[in-house]
């Protein structure tokens, strides 16, 4: 199955002080699917995001692939842009000193052939490069809808564009994965219905499989194929939440 896959992940185990963090989690997400991760604080979610992303080193019986290749546990934290998989952060982390066109930029450099010295030695190759860098940003800015606030600074936004700006960032390197933590946080209810927006925006525009760790469950519920449950570090239920018994049996394992 894990050929089939563009995320597969096997007996994801995390050891930290003598604590087990994670418990043999195994799940696999398909290609443009959705999968909402819940569980209450303290389950694990982050963690395994940070296992994926190569922030944390599971034990050695651990086993990650994206999209079927060799174990992505071998990629160091720096290149996992490369090989197809880009997160957000519960809290941004984005350069009050860049320009929302610049902050996007950052997430392309992985995929930048040509540096400064480039400019001098090859530059009609590093200006080719540039040209198509600029459409990238506008497009990917074009689909999360922030082309009018390109040339603005952070800290001259609100909060609900800064998570659209995130997710560009994010999907400017036109990852095969996307890693979300906590997307609506900080947002108040009436801002909520902008996480579904942006996840339907990576789904649909962007073609992305999505593992997106939230709490708040209705919005969870409502964009999510599946929903997988993580307790005490251990997958306690998966289901799609679309079907009635199934999303009876995620409350059910969520809330028990």
């Amino acid at each position: 199955m894990e050929n089939n896959s563009a995320l597969s992940l096997h007996n994801i185990s995390l050891r930290y002080g003598g604590l087990e963090i994670l418990k043999k989690v195994s799940f696999d997400v398909a290609h443009n699917e959705v999968i909402g991760l819940i569980g209450p604080n303290g389950a694990g979610k982050s963690a395994l995001l940070n296992c994926i992303s190569r922030v944390y080193h599971p034990d050695s019986q651990s086993r990650i692939t994206v999209l079927g290749e060799k174990n992505f546990l071998d990629v160091p934290q720096h290149a996992i842009a490369k090989h197809g998989v880009s997160r957000t952060f519960q809290g941004l982390q984005l350069s009050r000193s860049l320009t929302v066109f610049q902050n996007i930029a950052v997430g392309f450099s992985s995929k930048l052939r040509y540096n400064a010295l480039d400019s001098l030695l090859r530059p009609l190759l590093f200006l080719r490069e540039e040209r198509s860098l600029k459409t990238k940003v506008q497009d990917v800015a074009q689909s999360c809808g922030i082309s009018e606030v390109l040339h603005k600074y952070p800290n001259e936004l609100p909060l609900g564009v800064l998570r659209r700006v995130d997710l560009a960032r994010a999907l400017v390197s036109s990852p095969s994965v996307l890693l979300l933590d906590e997307p609506a946080s900080g947002l108040s209810r009436e801002e909520r219905p902008l996480i579904a927006e942006l996840i339907r925006v990576a789904r649909e525009h962007h073609h992305v499989s999505v593992i997106w760790v939230e709490h708040d469950l209705d919005l969870v519920f409502s964009e999510s194929k599946r929903v997988v449950v993580l307790r005490n570090g251990a997958v306690t239920a998966v289901g799609k939440p679309d079907i009635p018994q199934e999303r009876t049996a995620l409350l059910s394992a969520y809330y028990n």
